[in-house]
């Protein structure tokens, strides 16, 4: 009986560690007057150094995403989470560039679809594994005008978007763009 008792043991011992593992992170970020930059991370996915001071405003749970806004009030969007955490990606079949298409495919798909939103692939670079792209038109009488920028490094989605604003030319926000994804 002994015997039973102790693999019975062993068996839900070892269930429970194959089961499904879900990744902790660490989020954190500050401004560094010093360099005149917001540092910004989500660990072990990724980080961000935003040139200039921005303050974290909301998170949106379901997306991963952090809003944060500048003292002229342009409001940017950033996450980093596993490839994984996409219903389209959930074996981890895509990666690379792969991945970085099927995320904006995916996502796109959802603002033409379901939000009835237009939308623009403004550029691709499968070398350095990012695609560009905008989201817009009206929706309930309000003007939407997002860019966004989506990549892939290292099994670790990348998303940043800069929402409407006038503030800047077309140019400075997919410069600042790549200027987040690939560093200065």
């Amino acid at each position: 009986m002994k015997l039973i008792q102790l693999l019975f043991i062993a068996l839900i011992i070892f269930a429970n560690c194959t089961a499904q593992k879900k990744t902790s992170t660490i989020t954190g970020g500050e401004y560094d007057k010093n360099k005149n930059q917001t540092n910004y991370f989500v660990l072990p996915y990724g980080s961000a150094s935003i040139p200039g001071k921005w303050v974290k405003t909301r998170y949106n749970e379901i997306s991963k995403q952090q809003f944060l806004e500048s003292d002229d009030s342009i409001t940017i969007a950033i996450a980093f989470t596993a490839i994984s955490a996409y219903e389209f990606n959930k074996r981890k079949a895509k990666k690379g560039f792969e991945f970085t298409k099927a995320f904006y495919e995916w996502d796109s798909e959802y603002y033409v679809n379901t939000v009835k939103l237009n939308q623009e692939k403004v550029e691709s670079d499968e070398e350095r594994n990012y695609i560009i792209w905008r989201a817009f038109g009206e929706v309930n009488n309000a003007t939407v005008d997002t860019y966004f920028l989506f990549g892939e490094k290292n099994g670790a989605a990348r998303n940043f978007s800069i929402m409407i604003t006038d503030k800047w030319t077309r140019e400075e926000k997919i410069k600042f763009l790549k200027e987040l994804y690939l560093g200065k």
